[in-house]
């Protein structure tokens, strides 16, 4: 699951916008099918404690809609025919109460909107999952451990393959810094995308530096997700790819010519 999560990334970065929305490149219209479902990632690995999975259950599991199918799932196992169930996951209405509390918070709806598995006549099973958005680096790889920890042991063994339908997929420049300590190489991948979007490239570059560089570090100092992500970023990063990440990023900024762009909800 984790090499499958990176090479995703991967390709979305070197995929073209839709449209930009500030420093988030914005990407319609995807599907995407991964076959290893295997236990390789974890809430650590991209800097989650066990709250987040809690809130994931909170905001997402619909216990009585995922419940209700599995004997039908277990009927069409012993049937050994084609059939498929589906349920919701519609576990709130708007994450916030709009009129109320950080004017960058998420008040939207639920990003993951329903599952469905599929029982096929040559004896696979897939599963599918609708999303209105995800953000592909940081909130993406956390959905991918709930549905895998949460949503689909109650149907047995996992699925084949796994495929998603994303309305919209947010490539968020801020959250590199997530995908970089899981990276051999995060200086090849910004090479890599350099020429295909330089427009993402560099505000991966400005927001890396921000990271790594005390002059650029002052913009985030009073944002609490910048600096979550800057701690993060700090602890799980190896040393020598942190120095190799720095002279990159420092040798390649533009500079302080933008005013900074405090970080906004990723929906």
């Amino acid at each position: 699951m984790r090499n499958e999560w990176i090479e995703f990334c991967l390709q979305l970065m070197a995929t073209p916008a839709d449209e930009y929305s500030g420093a988030r490149k914005i990407i319609s219209n995807v599907v995407h099918t991964m076959t290893d479902l295997t236990d390789d990632l974890t809430m650590a690995d991209i800097g989650y404690t066990k709250s987040k999975m809690s809130m994931l259950r909170r905001l997402y599991l619909v216990a009585d809609s995922r419940d209700a199918v599995v004997p039908l799932w277990e009927k069409r196992k012993r049937q050994r025919k084609y059939g498929s169930v589906s349920f919701t996951c519609h576990g709130h209405i708007t994450k916030s109460d709009p009129t109320k509390g950080s004017k960058r918070a998420s008040v939207m709806t639920p990003c993951i909107q329903s599952m469905s598995l599929t029982y096929h006549g040559d004896h696979t099973t897939t599963a599918h999952a609708f999303y209105r958005t995800t953000e592909v680096f940081k909130k993406f790889p956390a959905d991918l451990i709930f549905i895998r920890n949460e949503l689909l042991p109650p149907f047995g063994d996992m699925p084949d393959q796994l495929t998603f339908f994303f309305a919209n997929v947010t490539v968020h420049p801020m959250y590199f810094a997530t995908l970089a300590p899981n990276l051999d190489d995060p200086v090849q991948a910004l090479e890599d995308i350099e020429e295909i979007d330089p427009k993402f490239w560099e505000w991966c570059v400005k927001w890396t530096a921000r990271y790594l560089i005390p002059e650029y570090h002052r913009g985030i100092q009073k944002y609490a997700q910048g600096m979550r992500v800057h701690d993060m970023f700090q602890q799980l990063i190896d040393p020598d790819i942190k120095e190799e990440l720095t002279e990159y990023v420092g040798d390649n900024h533009p500079g302080m010519s933008t005013e900074y762009e405090p970080p906004e909800g990723d929906d």
